[in-house]
């Protein structure tokens, strides 16, 4: 019952329109209400920070060094076959960037190196 108020909501949203989805969140509260089951309602929202946290976690996302590295590196994730609409300035990294999407990892940063050959030095 809930995974399907959850995914009507979701459905709702997805279109775009705003009154559309307010009259929908409505509806549902009007028929819990009346069904007796409004102690679903938390439950439903729970659902959906859920559907929101999976959705930002398979988001495709390009980390750069420095901000001036963004445009070269969002086209050069997007020839790995990872694009994203932005990239995110990672001070971590040192040089570089790393994107991750599409089912894999792309490090084409100075940090991964500068690591590899820190552990061979303290091995």
């Amino acid at each position: 019952m809930i995974d399907t108020y959850t995914r009507l909501l979701e459905k709702t949203a997805e279109l775009g329109d705003e009154q559309a989805a307010d009259a929908a969140v409505t509806k549902l509260i009007l028929h819990l209400k009346s069904a007796g089951h409004m102690k679903m309602l938390p439950r439903v929202v729970r659902e959906l920070k859920k559907v929101v946290a999976r959705r930002k976690a398979l988001q495709p996302i390009v980390e750069v060094a420095r901000e001036e590295d963004s445009a070269a590196a969002l086209l050069a994730a997007a020839r790995e076959g990872v694009v994203a609409e932005h990239a995110i300035v990672n001070p971590a990294l040192i040089r570089g960037w790393r994107a991750r999407g599409a089912g894999k990892t792309v490090d084409r940063s100075a940090k991964r190196a500068l690591a590899a050959i820190y552990q061979k030095i303290i091995a």
